[in-house]
C-alpha cells in the first residue's frame, strides 16, 4: 500500500508536471501567436497611415491605371491578386498581400512570399518589415532562376518590321536582360505575346483587334530569339542598350517573376508587346511614366522613341537578319558566280570543283553557300544529317582559301529606325479637279505609306491605321469625307535567286466612287490582292499584282460591284531626298453594278527634313465611262 501510495503520488506529481509543461507550450505557443497577429496588425495600421495603396510603385506592380470609377488592373488573371477584388481594389490588395506574407500552410515556390518577390521587397523596404517575424521561405524556384540569368544591364530589341507576317506588321520590341557571360546570346530575353494559333487571317485581325487573345510574358534564352527573328523572318534587329543600374535591373527582374504564367489580355493596338513591355522599365525606374505617354495605340517604334527622348538609351548596335546577309554577298558576285551558289547548294557541283579562276570569288561563292544552307536549316528544308554533311563539305573547301581580307562583308548600317519620320502625320494640300479647285486636310494615326520618305523603313512597305480626310471644293458640294482608312497594308518584296517571297496588299475603308450618273458618293471598300515584286538597279522597285475590288453603298443599283483586276507599279529612289511612285490598275466589276475601272497616277515625294515633306500626284480615273483628272500638292507634318 505505502508503494501504491507512492507511486499514484509520483503517477499525480507527474501529471502534474505534464500539464503544467502543456500549459507553458500553450501559453507560449498563444503568445507566439498574439504577437504575430499584432505584428501584422501593425504593418497594415502603419501601410495604412503611409497609403501605400496609392503609392506610384505600388500602381506599378499592380498594373493599375485610371478607369470610369477608380482604378483598375490591366491584369486579367484572377491568380494574380490575393484579394477577390485586388484587380480594381489597390487598398484591399496591399492588405491581402501583406496576410499573405504570415501564411504557413503553403509550400516555399506557391507562397505570396516567393510568389510575388517584387511587392515582398518593396514592402519590406516600406514597413521596415523583421523577417524574423514571417514564416522561413527558401524560394528556391526563384533563387536558382536568378542566379542563372545574374541580371546586371538591360538592352530594348526592336526586330524590324515583318509585313509578311500580320502579327509582326508594325515591328516588336523585346527586352534583353544580360548577366556576366562572355557571349550575349547565352543572355536571357523576355518578351510579351498573344498567345494565337488562327491560321485565318481575318479571324486573326478581329481577335487581335477587340481582345480576344491572352497575352503572356515569357523569358528565353536571346539565341532562340535571334534565330526566330534574324534567321527565319529576315528581319533585321537593332539593339538599345539601357542605362539602368544594377539595382533598377534587379527590380525589373522581380517583377517579371511576378508575371510568370500570368495572362492579361491582348489588344494588337493599345495592350500589345511594347506597351505591357513599359511596366517592366518603370518597375525598374518609375519615376519615368511611361505607360501615362500613350494615347489609345501604341506602336513599337514610338515607344523607342520616347525611351529615347527621355535619355534612357546610351548605346545602339545593328544585327543584320541572315536574309540581308545573303543578299550582301549575293550582290558582289555576277550571275555566274551566284548560279554556281545554287548548284552547291542544290547538289550538283561539289564545292572543290568551282571553276571560278579568282580565289576571291571562290571564297564568296562559298561563304555565301554556307549562310544559304544555314538559312535552310533553320527553315526545316534540311534535316540535320543533311545540313551536317553539306555545311561540313563546304567549309572544308572553304578553310583552304583563307580570309577575304577585302572588307567586302561589312554591311552598310542603314537609318535607324527611330530616326526616320514621326508615325503620325498631318497633311494639308491643294489641288484641281476637272478644273475645280479644292482644299484638304489628313490625318494619319500611323505609321507610314508608299509616298512617304523610306529612311528608316522597310523598303516596299506600306502600313497605315487610321486615316482620314476631309475635303473642301466651294464650286461643287464644299466640305465632305474623302476617304477613311481603317487599314492599308502593301507588302512589296522583290524576289531574287535566293528568296522567292509573295507581294501582297489589304485594304479597308471608305472612299468616295463615281456612280452610274457621274456623281460620286461614300462607300465601305475593300481591296485585298497578291502578286510578285522584283528589284532592278536602274529602275528600282516594280511589282505586278492581281486584285480584288469590292464597293458597298446605297448608291450602287445592286448595293454593291465587286471586280477583278490586274495592277503593275514602280517605286524609284531618284535621290536619298526624292522619290517616285507610279501605279496603274483596271478592274472588271462582273457582280454587282457592272462597269469597268482604270487608274493611273504619279506620285513624287521630296524629303524636306526628318519631319517634313512634299507630294505631288497628278492621276487619271475612269468610271462607269466619266473621266477625271486631279492634281494635287500635299505638304506632310510628321510627329
Amino acid at each position: 500500500m505505502e508503494f501504491f501510495i507512492k507511486g499514484y503520488g509520483c503517477l499525480r506529481a507527474s501529471i502534474s508536471f505534464f500539464i503544467f509543461l502543456i500549459g507553458i507550450t500553450n501559453i507560449s505557443t498563444a503568445s507566439v501567436w498574439a504577437a504575430e497577429g499584432s505584428y501584422l496588425d501593425l504593418l497594415l495600421k502603419k501601410a495604412e497611415e503611409k497609403q501605400l495603396y496609392r503609392d506610384r510603385y505600388w500602381e506599378v506592380l499592380l498594373h493599375y491605371k485610371k478607369a470610369l470609377t477608380g482604378v483598375k488592373s490591366l491584369i486579367d488573371d484572377p491568380k494574380f491578386f490575393l484579394s477577390p477584388d485586388g484587380k480594381d481594389n489597390p487598398g484591399n490588395e496591399l492588405a491581402a498581400t501583406l496576410k499573405g506574407f504570415f501564411k504557413d500552410d503553403l509550400l516555399d515556390d506557391t507562397h505570396p512570399r516567393c510568389r510575388f518577390v517584387a511587392r515582398y521587397e518593396w514592402l519590406k523596404n516600406e514597413l521596415n518589415i523583421d523577417e524574423s517575424q514571417l514564416p522561413v521561405e527558401s524560394c528556391k524556384e526563384f533563387n536558382e532562376a536568378y542566379s542563372r540569368i545574374r541580371p546586371k544591364s538591360v538592352v530594348l530589341v526592336f526586330p524590324a518590321a515583318y509585313v509578311n507576317g500580320p502579327a509582326s506588321t508594325f515591328g516588336h520590341t523585346l527586352l534583353r536582360i544580360d548577366g556576366d557571360y562572355q557571349s550575349k546570346l547565352l543572355s536571357y530575353a523576355t518578351t510579351y505575346a498573344a498567345y494565337a494559333d488562327d491560321t485565318n487571317g481575318i479571324l486573326y485581325a478581329f481577335k487581335g483587334i477587340f481582345g480576344y487573345y491572352k497575352g503572356y510574358f515569357t523569358i528565353l534564352p536571346y539565341y532562340e530569339k535571334i534565330k526566330e527573328y534574324n534567321d527565319l523572318e529576315q528581319r533585321d534587329i537593332w539593339e538599345y542598350r539601357l542605362n539602368l543600374t544594377e539595382d533598377e535591373v534587379s527590380k525589373m527582374l522581380l517583377h517579371l517573376w511576378e508575371l510568370r504564367e500570368i495572362y492579361s489580355d491582348y489588344y494588337f493596338f493599345d495592350e500589345n508587346c511594347s506597351y505591357s513591355l513599359l511596366f517592366m522599365i518603370e518597375a525598374a525606374r518609375p519615376a519615368l511614366r511611361f505607360t501615362d505617354k500613350f494615347g489609345p495605340w501604341v506602336i513599337p517604334i514610338d515607344t523607342l522613341r520616347a525611351m529615347k527622348n527621355e535619355g534612357l538609351v546610351e548605346a545602339v548596335e545593328y544585327r543584320p537578319s541572315k536574309g540581308t546577309k545573303i543578299r550582301h554577298i549575293a550582290s558582289l558576285l555576277d550571275e555566274r558566280a551566284q548560279n554556281a551558289t545554287l548548284r552547291i547548294v542544290g547538289k550538283s557541283l561539289k564545292p572543290e570543283e568551282i571553276k571560278e579562276s579568282d580565289p576571291g570569288g571562290k571564297i564568296k561563292v562559298l561563304d555565301l553557300a554556307s549562310e544559304v544552307i544555314q538559312y535552310r536549316y533553320n527553315k526545316n528544308e534540311l534535316t540535320k544529317e543533311e545540313y551536317q554533311r553539306e555545311f561540313l563539305n563546304v567549309l572544308t573547301a572553304r578553310s583552304r582559301l583563307g580570309s577575304p581580307g577585302d572588307g567586302d562583308y561589312n554591311i552598310q548600317v542603314p537609318l535607324q529606325p527611330d530616326e526616320g519620320h514621326g508615325s503620325n502625320r498631318l497633311s494639308m494640300g491643294l489641288g484641281l479637279k476637272n478644273n475645280d479647285f479644292f482644299q484638304e486636310l489628313r490625318y494619319r494615326a500611323a505609321q507610314h505609306e508608299l509616298s512617304d520618305p523610306s529612311g528608316g523603313y522597310i523598303e516596299g512597305s506600306e502600313i497605315v491605321f487610321f486615316s482620314m480626310a476631309i475635303r473642301n471644293t466651294p464650286a461643287d458640294e464644299g466640305l465632305r469625307l474623302e476617304g477613311l482608312d481603317i487599314i492599308d497594308i502593301v507588302s512589296i518584296s522583290p524576289r531574287d535567286r535566293f528568296f522567292k517571297p509573295t507581294s501582297w496588299k489589304v485594304k479597308t475603308g471608305f472612299i468616295q466612287k463615281t456612280m452610274p450618273d457621274g456623281d460620286e458618293k461614300l462607300v465601305y471598300h475593300l481591296n485585298p490582292g497578291g502578286g510578285f515584286a522584283f528589284k532592278n538597279d536602274n529602275l528600282g522597285l516594280y511589282y505586278f499584282m492581281f486584285e480584288t475590288d469590292l464597293n458597298v453603298g446605297g448608291s450602287y443599283k445592286d448595293t454593291y460591284s465587286l471586280g477583278i483586276g490586274p495592277s503593275i507599279g514602280i517605286i524609284t529612289e531618284i535621290t536619298e531626298a526624292w522619290k517616285m511612285n507610279l501605279l496603274a490598275n483596271a478592274f472588271y466589276y462582273g457582280l454587282g453594278d457592272n462597269h469597268k475601272s482604270y487608274k493611273v497616277s504619279a506620285q513624287q515625294v521630296v524629303r524636306l527634313s526628318r519631319n517634313n515633306s512634299l507630294n505631288l500626284d497628278l492621276s487619271w480615273m475612269r468610271d462607269f465611262e466619266t473621266e477625271q483628272n486631279e492634281l494635287k500638292l500635299n505638304w506632310n507634318l510628321y510627329f
